[in-house]
């Protein structure tokens, strides 16, 4: 059974949540990755991407030097829905409209993986905040169990 792209999105979309994602636009592959939203603005959202391959973001880290406490690491458990050791590189964010969810949703490609704990919210966003380069402001940066 096919939920309306509308449904879907108004019952999953918010911080903390965790979709995989085919968006080449966003990065240079056409495989999809995991995205985790960390904030959202307006019809914008503003996604960091997850990957497995610790070691590579390691030394791109390091040959720009940026602190590697910049790199967050999220374990996977059955609520995140994450498989592997999942590091996060928080120098970067990408931005998508809540039209082009929309769209990747009616195209099947986007799902639902799951969503982040306030705990492992918390560490990206102190990853976040550490970066030099990572312009996202403080105030936008609130997982949904916390009070502004």
């Amino acid at each position: 059974m096919n939920l309306p792209p509308q449904f879907v999105l108004d019952s999953t979309l918010g911080i903390g949540v965790i979709y995989k994602l085919n968006a080449p636009e966003l990065i240079t592959t056409d495989a999809p990755h995991h995205f985790i939203v960390v904030a959202i603005d307006g019809t914008d959202n503003y996604l960091v991407l997850c990957t497995t391959q610790r070691d590579k973001k390691i030394e791109y880290l390091t040959k720009r030097g940026y602190d590697l406490n910049t790199l967050a690491y999220v374990s996977p458990n059955n609520d995140n829905g994450l498989t592997s050791d999942t590091y996060i590189n928080c120098n970067d964010y990408h931005t998508i409209t809540r039209d082009s969810l929309l769209q990747k949703i009616g195209e099947n490609q986007l799902t639902l993986t799951g969503r982040l704990s306030q705990v492992e919210y918390s560490n990206v966003r102190n990853s976040i905040n550490l970066s030099r380069v990572n312009d996202l402001p403080t105030s936008i940066l609130i997982h949904p169990t916390e009070t502004k």
